[in-house]
């Protein structure tokens, strides 16, 4: 919690303290209603950001320079040090709104929601928040000073413009970072990986990095000798509680968060625990109340860290008391031991932050499953993260659940839809070949989709083509291939068996099985059909109708129009109460 919540603070465009208040207040909150022991909550790469993005949305760079260069007294100066509180408190205020929407959520039972983003989503989603992150720590870790940059093609223009300035990069930020990754991929990605089963817990080489890089910039004076930026003054003590800076320009992002809040804190607590189910309800109460109560003491939105929680998990945590001690810790450097670590360089966190979130990054390595299982999925993954690189992150999230809803329908539309036949000897229907028989005058239809306004013109066409098309019929004429008297159900007399070389369609046998959902065009659609196949001779039965499909014949006038005896609970049925032929 220490290393990531100073590293955390400064990635928000805050300071370290903030950082430590978040990594205090929530942590307190969520042990008394979370419900998950493994569940780390507090300061998180992705939410700290979308909060530096929140903040440069509301208060530019450019509020300090004209405070500081304006001679009108009625302006008055703004020091950098308030200039920074006036961020804490936006960020302040995004956390209040993350916490009353996620609350609201969970005391409505709606922790459903979690289930409609898909894993490549949020897979995409997180790498391009790890694109951002890796590329906001850049500058810092090279000693590169580069004016704000924001709006679209932001990173593309970060990133030109740290080429434009790398002649001004400093060497000792430089060495500094060099040795600082070598250190911690040595540790994480080496030692604690491949000895892990031999540790009691991993060596937690960030905190140590921590202590280390003070105690050399103390006493080697790496600010002074070499211009190595350092945190600075860490203020001792706990913020007393202050009413966030509510603005109606951060609702919309505010939102966001709380939707990435929920969605990777209940994931990470699904995925640890195996044992118990979770209770998102109360997990949505836990993440509200930790986000609306921390709001007051001036910390920005707060969610899981995916590298503490797997700490607690691989620690076999028992309950969320295992925060206590934590909170504790951070506690104590808050009142007292943070003013020691005010000589910390910048790239030493700037460092630790990109190898954070490098297992993020890594996630690049899922592509080529994705394109052999998926096409659909890989086509999200990309545009994903193709527009939140070169577009803006925000529009990772529209341009992914938009994808995602655009493939659901399409993917709908393009349901399989076959005719059935059965198989010889046995009351078994699959899809038609050379093994299936039927009398010629029978089809047996499937479309394997819900049934609504994306697929019904699809459905109705397909069925037309595959059976016959009434619609190419003279309704004037007095030809009728066979009485519909003959054919009604409700009378028990069979059809006459075809012993003739008439191939016209008499009988459709519609399988709605696939109809799970069915909405007024698709009750249109059908009761057009049945009408239109009527006019000429045509019988409709419905079979393998699903429980929702049969309640909304009931609450329309399908049901009428198809008529309830020309339902049946499976093709075998329609087929023996209504064809009589040898071959079956």
């Amino acid at each position: 919690h220490f290393p990531q919540g100073m590293a955390f603070g400064i990635l928000s465009t805050l300071a370290p303290k903030y950082g430590l208040y978040t990594s205090f207040f929530p942590v307190v909150l969520y042990v008394i209603f979370g419900t998950c022991p493994f569940v780390s909550f507090g300061t998180n790469a992705v939410i700290s950001l979308f909060t530096a993005n929140i903040i440069q949305s509301q208060l530019s760079p450019s509020i300090l320079l004209e405070g500081n260069s304006s001679s009108n007294a009625s302006v008055g100066q703004i020091s950098e040090e308030d200039f920074v509180e006036m961020k804490a408190a936006v960020a302040a205020g995004s956390s209040l709104i993350v916490g009353i929407l996620l609350l609201s959520l969970g005391l409505l039972r709606l922790g459903f929601i979690a289930t409609y983003m898909s894993t490549p989503f949020v897979g995409s989603f997180t790498t391009t928040a790890a694109i951002h992150i890796m590329s906001s720590q850049v500058p810092k870790s090279l000693g590169v000073r580069i004016p704000s940059v924001s709006g679209p093609g932001k990173l593309v223009i970060t990133y030109f413009e740290i080429f434009k300035n790398i002649t001004s990069a400093n060497v000792g930020s430089i060495v500094t970072s060099i040795i600082c990754i070598i250190i911690l991929a040595f540790v994480k990605d080496f030692i604690n990986e491949k000895f892990k089963s031999k540790l009691f817990m991993p060596i937690p080489i960030d905190l140590i990095l921590v202590i280390l890089g003070t105690v050399i910039s103390y006493f080697g004076e790496l600010n002074s000798n070499f211009n190595i930026p350092v945190v600075g003054n860490i203020p001792p003590g706990v913020p007393p509680p202050t009413l966030p800076d509510l603005k109606t320009g951060i609702i919309g992002d505010s939102i966001v968060v709380a939707i990435i809040v929920f969605v990777l804190t209940i994931s990470m607590a699904k995925v640890c625990e195996t044992k118990n189910a979770i209770n998102a309800d109360q997990e949505l109460v836990a993440y509200g109340m930790a986000n609306l109560g921390s709001s007051f003491f001036r910390c920005f939105p707060s969610c899981v860290a995916p590298p503490r929680t797997i700490l607690l998990k691989t620690m076999d945590s028992k309950t969320t008391f295992n925060g206590i001690f934590s909170a504790l810790v951070i506690l104590l450097i808050l009142l007292f031991l943070g003013e020691y670590f005010q000589y910390l360089p910048l790239p030493v966190l700037s460092i630790m932050v990109i190898m954070a979130v490098k297992n993020l990054l890594l996630q690049f390595r899922q592509l080529p499953r994705l394109w052999k299982v998926n096409k659909y999925d890989f086509t999200v993954w990309v545009a994903t993260v193709a527009s939140g690189v070169f577009i803006d992150f925000a529009y990772a999230l529209y341009c992914g659940v938009g994808l995602s809803i655009f493939l659901i329908v399409f993917q709908s539309q393009r349901g399989k839809k076959v005719l059935f036949g059965k198989l010889k000897n046995e009351d078994l229907y699959t899809e038609e070949s050379k093994f299936t028989v039927l009398p010629p005058y029978v089809k047996v239809f499937k479309m394997e989709a819900s049934l609504y306004f994306a697929t019904a013109e699809s459905f109705r066409e397909t069925l037309f083509k595959l059976t016959w098309d009434p619609r190419e019929i003279n309704k004037d004429s007095n030809e009728v291939t066979i009485p519909v008297e003959s054919l009604s159900s409700t009378t028990g007399e069979k059809a006459p068996p075809d012993d003739t070389t008439n191939n016209e369609t008499k009988i459709v046998i519609i399988d709605c099985s696939s109809f799970n959902y069915v909405d007024t065009n698709g009750i249109s659609t059908l009761s057009l059909v049945v009408k239109e196949f009527r006019s000429v001779g045509i019988i409709v039965f419905l079979v393998r109708c699903t429980s929702s499909f049969l309640a909304v014949m009931a609450r329309s006038d399908l049901m009428e129009t198809v008529g309830e005896g020309n339902i049946y609970p499976d093709i075998v049925d329609a087929v023996a109460l209504n064809i009589m032929d040898t071959q079956l």
